[in-house]
């Protein structure tokens, strides 16, 4: 199983409230997402704009493996699918897609919204150089689990982006590649995930992730993501 994630800058053009049903952005996410759906191998969708940046729109496809995904965009109606989309895409730039395996299980949903107690979900990602040593990272973050379970967190899922793509933290006169490492958490509010952040037990822990060698960059977010 694997997981699509697609973000992208708002046109400002249009009412870019996805939240909204009714408004033009709204409208035509929901139409891509339901269509995309209809394709072999997809399982579920969730969208959203991020909290601390909403001109940016975040996407969450499950799929049963990679393979159905390319199948999907090599089939007759993905051109149409992506020109739709593009009328509520700023910047073509802007785009950015991984597919992630997540653990511990390959659906990641609960960390999404399937569990109905979860108002916002936490996004974290971690870019590495292509060659980071992937076993002394996990090594690291396993150190953090126990911290994460015993917080208000109600769902964690972490996992390995398949792809690589340019290093958001590089200089400007620099071209590198780096791995993406992601991890999603659940939590009832945001407000919950920074009672944990400001919590004993999380100060105590948190060099556990801070000491890890070669991280490249760091990018925190929330998002409320809605189901279709």
């Amino acid at each position: 199983m694997i997981t699509e994630i697609v973000t992208f800058q708002l046109n400002d053009d249009v009412e870019n409230s996805l939240i909204n049903p009714s408004s033009p952005a709204g409208k035509v996410i929901r139409q891509c997402l339901v269509s995309e759906l209809t394709a072999k191998g997809a399982l579920y969708a969730y969208f959203g704009q991020l909290i601390e940046k909403p001109e940016m729109a975040i996407i969450f496809v499950g799929w049963d493996s990679f393979e159905d995904h390319k199948n999907f965009m090599s089939s007759a109606g993905y051109e149409t699918h992506v020109n739709n989309l593009r009328a509520i895409i700023k910047d073509e730039k802007s785009v950015t897609v991984l597919h992630v395996a997540f653990a511990p299980s390959g659906n990641p949903s609960p960390a999404l919204g399937a569990n109905s107690k979860v108002g916002a979900t936490e996004i974290v990602f971690f870019y590495f150089p292509a060659n980071a040593d992937k076993d002394a990272i996990m090594s690291s973050v396993d150190k953090m689990r126990p911290v994460m379970e015993r917080s208000e967190a109600l769902a964690v899922y972490d996992g390995w982006a398949l792809e690589e793509v340019p290093n958001p933290g590089a200089q400007a006169n620099e071209e590198e590649k780096a791995r993406v490492f992601l991890n999603l958490v659940g939590w009832v509010d945001v407000e919950a995930h920074t009672r944990f952040s400001n919590s004993d037990d999380f100060k105590e822990n948190i060099h556990h992730l801070l000491g890890i060698r070669d991280i490249r960059h760091t990018e925190l977010y929330h998002a409320r993501l809605y189901a279709i």
